[in-house]
């Protein structure tokens, strides 16, 4: 049938609206969820997530809630919640803005109302999105963003499917190029590259990332991926594929945001039965256990040190600087995040065959020694990857003494030398900053303002310094660690990542001997 050009012009513009309103419905909708990491007889905490599923950035948010058994916030943190029940939350000046398919997510504590936490249900703005009345409103808990029957047709349907792929994938790409650009496929994980960091792991802009230079230097399949990569131009093809389909627009934004976030979290499987164990933490400077050659086995290399400017050490003879030498721990052991569950690090353990070991670490939401710690009731649910670097005389079985600068450096300190800086500046000798915090504010403060004293506290030792490298480790332990205080956690021996490996130039897979029993 030949269809007038009137008509044509008619459908044409009722395509144009079409596409006009699932722009608007794309550029804003958001899931929002509320998720309960732990609770006890009288108390919760929960943490609230955003997550930008759309295809443009987000600029602002502003959330709230209600409970309707009693519950109360008494405190919170990485947002600012206000209100009595009512309840809202609105960002920090470093969590505005959601990238496309990346999220926020912010934590509060509370009593609990009833005889088990509630899940109430999330409001505001961002998680609904402005909708047309040709799309069915999407709600925060069911976002199928279905297309209403009454405005339905064979001819309407077939203008919205093709304006979903074409807006859908122009928007998708410009923001993948704008917004994130090429980014690093790190063994699975798509990880931010660095805009200033030239080697290694850097922390930009409030996240984790890889410089390019070392993204490039992974094998095959991994690497840098972005808009002239053949791994991108894949995701775009298939996603494009996916949204010709009848539910296109729904399937696009699942697939899209799929590949965006998809990170090595998800391929680690949580620990079931495991060990129990508990997290400390230190860094004195000192030459490793593992850096002399006679403590690691045949056909594993001994870790090297550092001079105290952080250049490598061949000699691995050198005496350590806790002995009056130049031996020190190199700053590429300080840990890291992966993605927002994930990270890796080094760790000392109990004495015996562990160099080069790694463990799985879940944190449980409890503190080994600290009952009712909010960082460690923040940090349930997160796994930790530590490779044996060092052992403790006083680390007894179960316990891994994380290297984090800033720790505390425990029974030696080469730190005072080797940075310039007082003892005083390190904190407590046993626990570092975060001790130092707790003694100055009490051990009823809330969670955000022991992050913001250990934050503080980073800046001033390292930020001052320019050892931004340590600062970033330091912070990492108040943001991504949630300055928890001795967290319990369920532990079991894995293989290592090469992530690991490759910064220490310890390998231990030829030996094939992962132990299953609790150390």
């Amino acid at each position: 049938m030949k269809l007038h050009s009137a008509w044509i012009r008619l459908l044409l513009m009722s395509g144009y609206v079409a596409l006009v309103s699932l722009y608007g419905a794309i550029a804003h909708a958001a899931k929002c969820e509320y998720k309960i990491a732990n609770e006890w007889g009288s108390g919760f905490t929960a943490t609230i997530r955003i997550t930008n599923d759309g295809t443009v950035p987000i600029s602002s948010w502003a959330l709230n809630w209600n409970y309707s058994d009693g519950s109360r916030i008494t405190s919170s943190w990485n947002a600012t919640v206000t209100g009595a029940n009512p309840y809202s939350a609105s960002p920090l000046n470093w969590n505005t803005n959601i990238a496309v398919g990346s999220n926020v997510e912010f934590g509060v504590q509370g009593t609990n109302g009833g005889s088990k936490a509630q899940v109430p249900i999330i409001a505001g703005a961002v998680c609904t999105g402005a909708v047309a009345s040709s799309i069915t409103p999407a709600s925060s808990s069911a976002r199928s963003s279905s297309v209403s029957s009454a405005r339905s047709s064979s001819i309407s349907a077939s203008l919205r499917s093709s304006a979903s792929v074409s807006i859908a994938s122009s928007l998708r790409s410009s923001s993948l190029a704008s917004a994130a650009g090429q980014m690093c496929n790190w063994y699975g994980s798509l990880t931010p590259l660095c805009a200033t960091t030239a080697k290694g792991w850097g922390y930009e802009n409030g996240k984790s990332c890889v410089a390019t230079a070392t993204c490039s230097a992974q094998p095959a399949p991994y690497g840098v991926v972005g808009a002239t990569s053949s791994a991108r131009s894949s995701v775009v093809s298939s996603s494009s594929m996916t949204s010709r389909s009848s539910s296109s627009r729904s399937s696009f934004r699942s697939s899209s945001s799929t590949a965006i976030t998809s990170s090595s979290a998800s391929s680690i499987p949580p620990i079931v039965g495991g060990c129990d164990g508990y997290a400390t933490r230190y860094w004195d400077c000192c030459k490793p256990h593992c850096g002399w050659s006679g403590n690691v086995p045949t056909l594993v290399a001994p870790l090297q040190s550092c001079a105290a400017n952080n250049t490598r050490l061949s000699d691995l003879t050198l005496p350590s600087s806790c002995d009056g030498g130049n031996a020190h721990m190199c700053w590429g052991m300080a840990p890291f995040a992966v993605s927002d569950t994930l990270a890796y690090g080094f760790a000392a353990t109990s004495s015996g065959d562990v160099c080069g070991r790694c463990y799985q670490l879940q944190f449980t939401g409890s503190s080994h020694n600290s009952p009712g710690d909010p960082g460690s009731a923040a940090l349930a649910g997160k796994t930790m990857i530590v490779q044996a670097t060092n052992i403790g005389y006083d680390v007894g079985g179960g316990q891994f003494d994380i290297l984090v600068p800033g720790g505390g450096v425990g029974a030696f300190n080469a730190c005072s030398a080797q940075w310039g800086v007082s003892n005083s500046e390190l904190g407590a000798q046993y626990g570092g900053l975060l001790a130092a915090c707790k003694q100055e504010l009490g051990y009823n403060a809330s969670l955000a303002q022991y992050k913001s004293c250990l934050t503080n506290r980073c800046n001033s030792v390292f930020g001052s310094r320019g050892l931004t490298e340590l600062q970033r480790a330091c912070t990492w332990y108040a943001d991504w660690f949630q300055a928890a205080d001795n967290p319990a956690l369920k532990y079991k021996e894995v293989a290592c990542p090469a992530e690991l490996t490759a910064r220490s130039g310890m390998n231990r897979s030829a030996l094939n001997d992962i132990k299953t029993s609790c150390n």
